[in-house]
């Protein structure tokens, strides 16, 4: 290296002793200059003395002269002026840096930052890499003028002591080495970390080589430079990113894994198992400070236990992770962490409410069973036997990770899963914990089947509640649609009566008309918002009259069987809705039966009962009370539990493509709900269904007198002659339907006075007070309903009859009405006939009450 130094700068001394020669000798083209000068300003001093003697040559003269001034002036200037001091020169290493730094090539093969110096630290050349240095700094001043060490930080004071004993050491020509105080560089304050060496050159010159610190580079997650003094702590300590990058790691911990000091692709998986991943990243989201025994795994596949301490900071993609790493004492000295199995009984152990199992394994995937107490023998049913897999317990799904990467999420925090391999599905949930070498020690299992079963049942009840709501709410804007229809059609049958070739048209429009009411009236029934005539029935009365007909529902291959029981409560009900519903069984039971052609029986029973005897039997959604109980049982095929899961949602049919509705068993569901009952289903493939119905019991005072029953019978009695006179107020938000109805009304002889609304209703009843004998009036209407306008206009109806028409099942509209006053009900769709009908009753009703109250 000297030999190299003394080769390079040989011809630099050369150059300057020959520069010295020269400045010795005279130089002739000077000397002349200077004479020929003399001579003009001589020769121009006598033309302006003696200017008759000179003649045309004096200007010429003068010139020369005044040019002689200014060479003159000049010299002084810039010859005399710089010895005196008023112009100094550039310094000799400055003037020597520009023209001589191709001399020092050899300096751009180091790959370190590297500055050749005078003694006294006054820069001579440096390397591109010192150049990009002094760029990062923001100190440069020139595109090819080098800064001196002390200039180059000059902002960091830290650094001025070590800088002062370098600069000692390269005057008096001693080699030295110091190593710098961590700093910032440039405007984003780059953490860095130096290490500075002077050596002494030939020629009185000094070699300067800046060499950063290994691994200073890394972003450590933290401006504070304090982060940079780990680099030689006794004690590991990495920086990490969220998706597991370590983009630092300190020297002991590269030292005890065998990473090199410049860290690529390196990830927290590679350096330890994934379950003590999940142990660091587990308090992320709270930011404070996490311990965990973990076991680290170096380049040679040995895994040594150390005490792991993460902090987070930051959200999101910025976030960042720092992680000390500590031996762990306990481990190094060989004490087993997992707690001995003893002896004798534990009763902690055995006798546990809940599954217990003690483990062995790298991994919780792989863990084997060392033994498990009686509680998770009798879930698993002798299947966690010492010796077997502990995943082997559990049944695998299609989840991205399948049963491994649940097994791995129940390290410390609760998983559902299921028992494999059992009669029956057993709901569970796995909670394993780690010992201090970070394998499965212990697992707890506890049985989940109960609380799953009862969420299942509160989202199928949740699911079941919104189709209804949505069935009913479609029902009510098709009954609308359907009472336009039925009323037009039936408007066209008068003008085209049998015979007339569009009558075979007309009435099938009206048939499907019929068929599409059945459907919304089953879409109702399920939603519980159909239109319901309650009455009291004594059952055994209205079972002897309905089994005459059921029978000609049935096969004749089929055996219909009917038992009534003795003392049978009373129940309030609408007879027709009870009657569809066990219809809808029987057909369904007539079906099963006679899948395989051979027939069967079917039974219908009734007693009474009880809620508590309908926990007995497994319905322990039945509530407490007294109950009349009708059974339905047949003979069928029976049906399996999936199937009856799903025999109360509309729609749902086991039967072939274009066969039934599917509305049968989710229309009995709602009719039976809608009467404050339960029906609860029992099947068993091969053997059967039986279908329990709970319909609540009447008190004794709660049972009319017989002639209150009677008279309730008789009411309303149909008249023959449907034409009248009377005023009508009819009040309707359905264009179509008020127009068809007022247009019938007064066809039969009636006046009709039409709103479109309550609000113009209560206008009509304010400006003609008393003046309407009937108000018919939908129920929902758009701002004020109808209960509402009977309620406002009280004062302006006088005697007049009520009758409330709505889509929706009827509600106890009268009791919204402050008044005595009758109230009655007719549903949607309705044919031409039933409104003339009603319309009749009720102003016969009027009547009547009128001339009673004149006599």
């Amino acid at each position: 290296m000297e030999t190299q130094n003394q080769s390079a700068g040989a011809p630099d001394m050369a150059e300057t002793e020959g520069a010295q020669g020269m400045s010795r000798h005279v130089d002739v083209l000077q000397l002349l200059f200077w004479t020929s000068l003399l001579i003009a300003v001589a020769a121009a001093s006598v033309a302006i003395a003696w200017p008759e003697a000179v003649g045309s040559t004096g200007p010429i003269l003068l010139i020369a002269m005044a040019a002689g001034g200014m060479v003159f002036l000049l010299w002084v200037l810039r010859g005399a002026g710089r010895r005196l001091g008023l112009f100094p020169d550039r310094s000799a290493a400055a003037a020597a840096t520009a023209p001589q730094r191709p001399r020092f090539q050899w300096i751009e093969a180091l790959d370190e930052a590297v500055l050749v110096s005078d003694r006294s630290g006054t820069p001579i050349a440096a390397n591109n890499t010192y150049g990009e240095l002094t760029e990062l700094a923001l100190t440069r001043v020139g595109e090819d003028e080098a800064i001196s060490i002390d200039r180059l930080f000059s902002a960091s004071p830290t650094v001025s002591a070590p800088i002062f004993r370098l600069g000692k050491a390269a005057r008096t020509g001693e080699a030295r080495r110091e190593v710098l105080p961590p700093i910032t560089l440039g405007k984003d304050g780059v953490p860095a970390q130096f290490e500075v060496g002077v050596s002494p050159l030939p020629k009185g010159r000094c070699l300067w080589r800046l060499r950063r610190i290994a691994g200073s580079e890394e972003a450590t997650g933290a401006a504070d430079l304090r982060s940079l003094y780990v680099e030689d702590a006794p004690m590991g300590f990495f920086a990490a990113r969220p998706d597991g990058t370590i983009t630092y790691a300190n020297g002991w911990l590269r030292e005890l894994l065998g990473l090199p000091e410049q860290l690529k692709e390196v990830r927290i998986d590679d350096i330890m198992r994934p379950e003590f991943v999940k142990l660091l990243s587990r308090d992320r989201k709270t930011g404070q400070p996490g311990r965990a025994d973990v076991m680290i795994r170096g380049r040679d596949g040995v895994e040594v236990p150390v005490q792991a301490i993460t902090t987070w900071s930051g959200k999101g993609a910025s976030a960042h992770g720092r992680t000390v790493l500590m031996p762990n004492a306990h481990t190094f000295a060989g004490a087993e962490a997992r707690p001995p199995r003893p002896d004798g009984s534990d009763p902690m152990f055995d006798d546990a409410p809940f599954g217990a199992v003690r483990l062995d394994g790298d991994s919780v995937e792989s863990a084997v069973i060392l033994d498990s107490n009686r509680a998770l023998m009798g879930m698993a049913e002798g299947k966690a036997m010492p010796g077997a897999r502990f995943a082997d317990l559990f049944e695998a799904d299609d989840t991205p990770g399948g049963l491994g990467s649940k097994l791995l999420e129940a390290i410390d925090k609760p998983m559902p899963l299921k028992l494999a391999g059992l009669s029956e599905t057993r709901h569970v949930s796995v909670f394993v914990t780690l010992d201090a070498q970070g394998r499965p020690s212990v697992a707890y299992v506890i049985d989940m089947t109960e609380q799953k079963e009862l969420e299942l049942r509160l989202a199928q009840g949740e699911k079941m509640q919104a189709i209804g709501q949505l069935a009913g709410g479609v029902a009510h804007d098709f009954n609308n649609v359907l009472t336009g229809i039925m009323l037009n059609t039936d408007t066209l049958v008068t003008r085209h009566p049998v015979g007339d070739p569009s009558f075979d048209n007309l009435k099938s429009i009206h048939e499907f008309a019929v068929r599409a009411r059945d459907l919304v009236r089953m879409l109702l029934a399920y939603a519980r918002q159909q239109t319901f005539k309650s009455e009291v029935l004594n059952v055994t009365d209205f079972l002897g009259e309905f089994s005459i007909l059921l029978g000609q529902i049935l096969d004749e291959r089929i055996t219909l069987e009917v038992k009534h029981g003795r003392d049978l409560p009373h129940i309030r009900a609408d007879k027709n809705q009870i009657e569809t519903a066990i219809i809808n069984l029987a057909a369904n039971a007539r079906d099963a039966m006679l899948a395989d052609g051979s027939g069967g029986s079917l039974a219908i029973r009734t007693s009474t009962s009880t809620g508590k005897e309908a926990h007995e039997l497994g319905f322990n959604y039945v509530e407490d009370g007294e109950y009349l109980l009708i059974e339905v049982e047949d003979t069928g095929c029976g049906m399996p539990p999936e199937v009856m899961d799903k025999i109360f949602q509309p729609f749902f049919t086991t039967k072939e493509v274009g066969v039934g509705t599917g509305l049968g068993l989710s229309t009995v569901y709602g009719i039976i709900k809608q009467s404050g009952g339960f029906i609860c289903p029992k099947s068993e493939v091969g053997k059967g269904t039986t279908f329990f119905i709970y319909l609540p019991a009447l008190s004794a005072d709660e049972i009319p007198a017989e002639e209150d029953i009677a008279l309730e019978t008789a009411a309303n009695p149909r008249p023959v002659d449907m034409s009248g006179r009377g005023r009508i107020l009819l009040v309707e938000d359905e264009d179509g339907v008020r127009g068809i109805a007022a247009q019938l009304l007064e066809s039969r002889g009636y006046e009709v006075e039409q709103a479109c609304d309550g609000e113009e209703a209560m206008e009509i009843l304010t400006e003609e007070p008393c003046s309407f004998d009937l108000i018919i009036s939908d129920v929902v209407m758009p701002g004020m309903d109808g209960p509402t306008l009977i309620r406002e206009a009280r004062e302006h109806l006088g005697d007049a009859r009520i009758i409330f028409i709505s889509g929706y099942a009827e509600r106890d509209v009268a009791g919204q009405i402050d008044e005595d006053r009758h109230v009655s009900f007719l549903p949607k769709p309705f044919t031409v006939k039933i409104l003339a009908e009603r319309v009749k009753a009720e102003l016969s009703a009027r009547k009547e009450k009128t001339d009673k109250e004149a006599a």
